[in-house]
């Protein structure tokens, strides 16, 4: 490969990483709303910050992701924790609906 070739080569890859950088940055999460299959939000996230809220319902949205996510602050031995959806959703039901929340995320 000549050098002007990995020059425009090198460039393009860097064209198309900064532009899946800016994409990735710029994305802001918009109207999240609590799926109505699950149960409400207890009191304890209602009171919280609003990206509390926003977490404990991205979670309910995705929980085959959020369980992928080990869980590293001691909640095992005390809860049982495996992962981190663990430290939300304390039990889920059929289709994946939550039937009771955990509040281990608010402390």
């Amino acid at each position: 490969m000549t050098q002007n070739m990995k020059r425009i080569t090198s460039l393009l890859f860097l064209g198309i990483l900064i532009a899946i950088v800016a994409a990735g940055c710029s994305s802001k999460i918009k109207d999240v709303t609590l799926d109505k299959k699950h149960k409400p939000l207890p009191d304890y996230v209602l009171n919280s910050s609003e990206k509390i809220q926003e977490t404990y319902i991205l979670a309910s949205t995705y929980p085959e992701v959020i369980a992928q996510v080990p869980c590293y602050c001691g909640c095992f031995a005390q809860d049982g924790h495996k992962s981190n959806l663990d430290c939300y959703i304390n039990k889920m039901g059929p289709n994946n609906a939550v039937e009771e929340w955990d509040s281990m995320s608010i402390s």
